[in-house]
């Protein structure tokens, strides 16, 4: 295990985990910062990019059959992971 800030080799017993992080004591209210940021921005991202459907029926009605097909191209962007998604949830 290493710091995600200073890369010192830690132990479990000297490694302070947040949201997935590691860190040394000497790091961790940095790491807290920068890991609240990313999940910050990985939600106004998501939110960005699913706030035109608010509201709208997007059901197998009728009226919900056409709005997915008027609104096909915002829904595939919506349903992509970003790569900072991936990142974030240490998935790359």
């Amino acid at each position: 295990m290493v710091c995600s800030k200073c890369g010192i080799e830690l132990d479990d017993s000297s490694a302070y985990e947040y949201r997935g992080a590691l860190s040394c004591s000497d790091c961790f209210d940095d790491v807290i910062e920068n890991r609240d940021y990313q999940r910050n921005e990985i939600i106004r991202e998501e939110h960005n990019k699913t706030k035109c459907f608010a509201g709208l029926d997007l059901s197998n009605s009728v009226i919900g059959k056409a709005n997915r097909e008027i609104l096909a191209p915002q829904i595939e962007i919506a349903s992509k992971e970003s790569a900072r998604l991936k990142e974030y949830e240490g998935r790359v």
